[in-house]
């Protein structure tokens, strides 16, 4: 089976796969690349803001195949809604 390298950069710095993983082909690591980034925003990004995440994946030679990104960004509008439900509570 083929080895394939996860490499991950989060726009602050970059995590290298050095053992890689076997899959049957590109396509099963691109569904555990796309896992991979849901679990990482899930657990990485609690407090929204802007965030930037990508999962680079290489071959046995260490040859990109592909990338999966994720940009996330949440915005809190304050509104006199938002203000009149708090001064309520």
């Amino acid at each position: 089976m083929p080895l394939y390298y996860f490499n991950i950069k989060d726009g602050r710095s970059h995590s290298s796969d050095t053992e890689g993983t076997e899959y049957t082909g590109v396509h099963e690591a691109q569904v555990d690349a796309i896992r991979m980034l849901v679990a990482i925003a899930r657990d990485e990004w609690p407090d929204g803001g802007a965030n930037h995440l990508a999962v680079q994946i290489s071959d046995e030679n260490h040859q990109p195949v592909m990338e999966a990104k994720i940009d996330c960004a949440i915005t809190i509008f304050d509104t006199a809604a938002e203000r009149n439900a708090g001064a309520s509570r």
